[in-house]
């Protein structure tokens, strides 16, 4: 039996108390070609001109909300003549100050490690703008008439990936740095041509009671981070990453007399012989190796896979009788950091 969730399909399944939860979940990944419309018809606010002669962008988040900076850096390595540089920390580096423009995403508005560098960035001189669905960032934004876009709220910062990168690709192009991305309708019709949850439920078939080990080449690796990061937030698994060619130096040594329960999912783009080779070395070690063939756009595999991997990660949470949603460890972790005044 099947639940219709516009162009998507949601299997009914009697999963009990944490299974509805999961499933409730699941949701929040299925409908991202809907979240992405919603951010279309999105405008930023208090737009404007950025100084000519900006030295450098500066990208702040954290965990869910910090992987943007991740795509951004990877999508301005071809496109760009100015450095972009990524804080995912308390500290902005010293020579971030006037001439910069700084970018804080942080989906909750409220993140401390991205607030503490804002307030930094602003003390410095940077030219200053904020992604955030609400909290003290958008005050901040709005009392200061800061550039700022405004992200559908009440979901998870990782099941609002789509929502928080567009949105800073958007803000981004108002203020004159455009990264050559397609427009958001090309991406939605993408995303509803393909049959991300059948991909999902194939993915956690091959990775219910693994350690998944995600590869890619260095432009792939925002990916690889994000596809981990699902499993270790909503599957609550360890999980790893390999980046290539860099890997052939370190990395590919560890599976010359590897064990433990690893399988190994490489993101490879068609033409990628090193990634070839890499496979075929593995699948010599006796590894279990799946190979997804990236052919589309950037900003559409990366979109694709990620909602893959959060559809993925969710289904194994389920098949582990464990709530998805739920992130115990981090909002420990900032209590403590709340508690100490970090």
């Amino acid at each position: 039996m099947f639940l219709k969730c516009k162009a998507f399909f949601i299997h009914r399944i009697n999963w009990g108390v944490l299974g509805v939860l999961a499933n409730q979940f699941l949701r929040e990944y299925l409908d991202w070609a809907q979240l992405i419309e919603e951010v279309r018809r999105i405008d930023p606010a208090n737009a404007g001109s950025l100084w000519e002669g900006v030295e450098g962008i500066l990208i702040m988040g954290m965990g869910g909300s910090g992987i943007v900076g991740d795509v951004i850096y990877s999508l301005s390595s071809e496109r760009l003549e100015i450095p972009v540089v990524l804080v995912k920390d308390f500290r902005v580096p010293r020579w971030v100050g006037r001439g910069w423009l700084a970018v804080a995403v942080s989906y909750s508005g409220e993140t401390i490690e991205t607030l503490t560098c804002l307030n930094e960035v602003i003390r410095r001189g940077a030219q200053v703008a904020v992604v955030a669905s609400g909290g003290k960032m958008v005050e901040l934004a709005e009392e200061r008439k800061l550039p700022y876009v405004r992200v559908p709220p009440r979901r998870t910062p990782r099941s609002s990936f789509p929502a928080l990168l567009l949105a800073t690709l958007k803000i981004l192009k108002s203020l004159g740095i455009d990264l050559g991305t397609p427009r958001e309708e090309q991406i939605i019709e993408f995303l509803k041509r393909e049959d991300t949850l059948k991909l999902g439920h194939e993915l956690a078939e091959k990775l219910t009671g693994k350690i998944p080990v995600f590869m890619s080449s260095t432009k792939y690796y925002p990916l690889a981070l994000r596809a981990k990061d699902e499993f270790n937030e909503n599957a609550k698994t360890p999980a790893k990453t390999e980046v290539y060619p860099e890997g052939f130096h370190n990395d590919i040594v560890g599976w010359e007399a590897w064990f433990g329960p690893f399988s190994v999912v490489i993101f490879k783009e068609i033409g990628n012989t090193t990634l070839e080779f890499l496979k075929e070395t593995l699948l010599s070690a006796g590894l279990e190796v799946a190979t997804y063939e990236l052919s589309n756009t950037y900003v559409e595999e990366v979109i694709k896979w990620s909602q893959v991997a959060g559809i993925a990660s969710v289904i194994v949470a389920e098949k582990r009788g464990l709530d998805p949603k739920e992130t115990k460890h981090i909002a420990k972790y900032k209590e403590f950091v709340r508690r100490t005044n970090i």
